[in-house]
């Protein structure tokens, strides 16, 4: 109860789409990366568990510079859930 409350205040404040959105659950949230890691590390890393792992590292987007966390697609819910 307390978590929808919660998300209907972050739509009222537009900061969710809806209060109904879920997270993906084939997407995995990595955080604390180096700086220097790049998408294809990440992607080379999480290929053991799923060969077509995506991953996208969030950037600032003025400088570019890594905000050291990424998100990996997998194409499952089983491959994310592995990793």
């Amino acid at each position: 109860r307390q978590d929808t409350s919660r998300a209907v205040m972050l739509e009222m404040l537009g900061d969710l789409p809806s209060a109904e959105i879920k997270a993906p659950e084939n997407v995995l949230f990595v955080c604390k990366l180096n700086a220097v890691t790049t998408d294809e590390d990440l992607e080379l890393i999480f290929a053991r568990f799923d060969s077509s792992a995506k991953a996208e590292i969030i950037r600032d987007p003025d400088t570019g510079a890594s905000l050291q966390y990424a998100f990996v697609e997998f194409a499952t819910n089983e491959s994310c859930n592995e990793a």
